[in-house]
């Protein structure tokens, strides 16, 4: 509408010498036929032709400075959007590569690693594990945080919205929600899943080294041919607690197996979305600003 109401206003003030023009001549056809002068004393056609010339410089150099402005104003309109542009690409890379499937089988392997003594895990080893799994979470959550404050990938604009011409941003969205959210989700319920198993893997050993330092000192005691200090009710309830895993472990590899797959299929397609979507909104900040087109 703005830009409408500028190329009236600038039509209107080029028309204006032409009309006095006509003017002119039809007041010096009036008096040369009909004796009727309507023009203004003491000034002769010489004098609106060089009120006319001098009008169109005038308003030729007024149009070309305005020009020259509203250049300048969308050059710097184009830089503004395109820093704007760079920031959200660094803010969606930084969300896809920090994504780590890997996490979670890496932290499997390492907890694995772990030595087991005749107390069962040292804590501090096993507390560290944990640490790093609650980190993990904490990034993946922080990472959506981000994700959603920190560029549009989340936000359906009202310029989208009302758009004539929609571009591929409105089906990039929502695909691209859809994915992240997909290897987000799945990514946290692993870890959770991993995190669950230190803890009962943990107690296991732990019922597991009781139930065995009860049977040598039992046997220790036999060899002396002294009583038993344990009895086997009392080893018997250390076994009872010990929680079969091997379930619980043949799910995790599965997962694991599914998660790490991520990396050559959701993640490429999050960044070919992200990709799209960066090319997409230079086009169009491009088209706004020296095209006036809100595409």
């Amino acid at each position: 509408m703005k830009n409408k109401l500028s190329k009236w206003w600038f039509l209107v003030v080029l028309a204006i010498p032409f009309l006095l023009m006509l003017c002119l001549h039809i007041g010096i056809a009036l008096g040369n036929y009909f004796g009727i002068n309507i023009n203004v004393p003491n000034v002769d056609a010489s004098t609106w032709f060089i009120f006319c010339g001098s009008y169109l410089g005038g308003t030729m150099t007024l149009a070309g400075v305005m020009l020259t402005l509203r250049h300048e104003r969308n050059i710097h309109q184009y830089e503004k959007s395109m820093d704007s542009i760079k920031k959200e690409k660094d803010a969606l890379g930084k969300a896809i590569c920090d994504l780590n499937v890997f996490a979670p089988s890496t932290l499997y392997q390492q907890f694995n690693s772990l030595y087991i003594t005749s107390k069962g895990y040292n804590p501090a080893e096993v507390a560290a594990i944990r640490q790093q799994l609650s980190e993990e979470m904490r990034k993946i959550n922080a990472l959506k945080l981000e994700t959603m404050f920190f560029t549009d990938i989340y936000a359906m604009t009202a310029g989208c919205s009302a758009c004539k011409k929609p571009c591929r941003i409105q089906s990039i969205l929502p695909e691209f929600q859809k994915i992240y959210e997909k290897v987000g989700s799945k990514l946290f319920e692993l870890l959770q899943i991993v995190d669950a198993y230190v803890v009962v893997s943990v107690s296991n050993a732990l019922y597991q080294a009781l139930m065995t330092n009860c049977q040598q000192s039992n046997q220790r005691h036999q060899a002396l041919g002294q009583p038993p200090e344990y009895s086997e009710a009392e080893i018997e309830i250390h076994k009872s607690k010990i929680i079969d895993i091997e379930p619980q472990r043949e799910n995790l590899l599965a997962l694991m197996n599914e998660v790490s797959k991520y990396n050559q299929n959701e993640i490429q397609q999050l960044s070919a979305l992200a990709r799209e979507y960066i090319a997409t909104k230079q086009q169009n900040a491009y088209k706004k600003c020296f095209h006036g087109k809100e595409d």
